[in-house]
């Protein structure tokens, strides 16, 4: 059925503003079936995102939380900025993260000896093993999840899942430009 939507509407077919109403509806019926599964998989996702879990040790976290912490264990001194560019985010929206991450005394902060007005980032010990407990959690998790998968489809079955998010993800950031 869906790739009967791909041969009857996306090969040699295209979509206008000049379309009518009833074209527009037949032709949103059958397009938007292809898109609800991963419509549902990015709800699901963005639920996975925001949901607090406990990675461990220590305070429980957001996924961006425990993600920054670690990407902050792995390169110290990194800065607001570099963050926000790494994870498509504004510098104050880091920076709300970064403050969470420093009340719960996890990461500090240092001025820069270059330039005062900069700050780099460090985490303290235990900042430290909660990214490293975050690191076995999500290999542990990784491995189950992608076995899981593996029930029901090949190897190269999730190597062109993984290539086609790639893909999405490039054409939706070069979007936003």
């Amino acid at each position: 059925m869906k790739r009967d939507i791909y041969e009857e509407e996306i090969l040699d077919n295209w979509a206008s503003f000049d379309d009518s109403r009833e074209e527009t509806d037949r032709k949103y019926e059958k397009l938007s079936m292809l898109l609800d599964p991963m419509y549902d998989f990015v709800l699901a996702f963005s639920n996975y995102y925001n949901t607090r879990r406990n990675y461990g040790i220590g305070p429980d976290l957001t996924m961006i939380e425990v993600h920054i912490l670690t990407q902050i264990a792995d390169n110290p001194g990194i800065t607001v900025t570099e963050l926000a560019e790494i994870w498509h985010r504004s510098t104050s929206a880091i920076s709300q993260t970064v403050r969470k991450l420093m009340k719960q005394d996890l990461v500090y902060r240092e001025n820069s000896k270059e330039n005062g007005k900069i700050f780099n980032l460090y985490t303290s010990e235990f900042g430290n093993e909660l990214a490293l407990s975050h690191k076995k959690y999500d290999n542990i998790d990784i491995l189950k999840t992608r076995k899981k998968l593996l029930n029901e489809f090949s190897v190269e079955e999730l190597l062109a899942f993984d290539k086609v998010c790639k893909a999405y993800t490039d054409i939706l950031w070069n979007h936003t430009k």
